[in-house]
C-alpha cells in the first residue's frame, strides 16, 4: 500500500485538486451571490442552492485532497505541522498560511451551515460573509504560490474569476439598495 502511494504523481494531482478546489468553490460562490438576486423563483431557486452546497461542498473535499497529498509529496514534502498550522510551513510561509486559513475557513463556513437552524439567521449570516476572505485567501495562495501561475491561462483563469466575483457581487448591492428604496415607505408630514 505505501508504494503504490509512493508511486502516485502526487506533484501534478496537488495541482490539479488545488485549481479544482478553487474552480468549485469560484462556482459556489458565483452561485451563491446569484441565489440572492431577484429572478430565482420556486423550484429553480432551490435547484440553484443545491448547486452551491454541491459545489461548495466538492470545492472544500478537493482542497483537502489537495491538503494531504502534500505530506506524502516526495518532490516538496511538508509535515503535519506545516500542513495544520498555519504559517509554519518552511516554504513560503505567508502563503501557505493563506491556504492553511481558507482550508479552516472552508470548514467552519461547512460546519455552520450544517448548524445553519440551530444558529440565529445574523450569526449564521456573519459566518457565511467570512466566504468573501476565504476565497480572497484561495485566489491569493494559488495565484502566487501555485506552480502553475506563471501560465497565462491560469492566471487569466484566476484573474477573471475574480472580476466576475467583484461584478456579481456589485450587482447585488446594487439591486439589494434599489429593493431596499421601493419597500422604504414614504413618511409625510401633516
Amino acid at each position: 500500500m505505501i508504494q503504490w502511494l509512493v508511486d502516485l504523481p502526487t506533484w501534478s494531482l496537488i495541482r490539479v485538486f488545488g485549481i479544482l478546489s478553487y474552480l468549485s468553490l469560484f462556482v459556489g460562490m458565483a452561485i451563491g451571490i446569484s441565489y440572492s438576486l431577484p429572478y430565482w423563483k420556486g423550484p429553480k431557486k432551490a435547484q440553484l442552492l443545491r448547486w452551491h452546497t454541491y459545489a461548495n461542498y466538492t470545492g472544500t473535499l478537493l482542497a483537502l485532497a489537495h491538503t494531504i497529498l502534500l505530506v506524502i509529496d516526495a518532490f516538496m514534502p511538508f509535515e503535519w505541522k506545516e500542513i495544520l498550522i498555519p504559517f509554519t510551513a518552511k516554504q513560503s510561509t505567508g502563503l501557505n498560511g493563506m491556504g492553511t486559513i481558507a482550508v479552516y475557513g472552508l470548514l467552519l463556513l461547512i460546519l455552520t451551515t450544517d448548524l445553519r437552524n440551530k444558529l440565529r439567521r445574523k450569526l449564521w449570516l456573519a459566518f457565511h460573509m467570512l466566504s468573501y476572505p476565504i476565497f480572497l485567501l484561495a485566489l491569493l495562495h494559488g495565484l502566487f504560490i501555485g506552480t502553475d501561475s506563471a501560465n497565462v491561462w491560469i492566471k487569466t483563469m484566476y484573474v477573471s474569476t475574480f472580476l466576475l466575483l467583484v461584478g456579481l457581487t456589485a450587482a447585488r448591492v446594487f439591486i439589494g439598495a434599489r429593493k431596499r428604496q421601493v419597500v422604504k415607505p414614504k413618511v409625510y408630514q401633516a
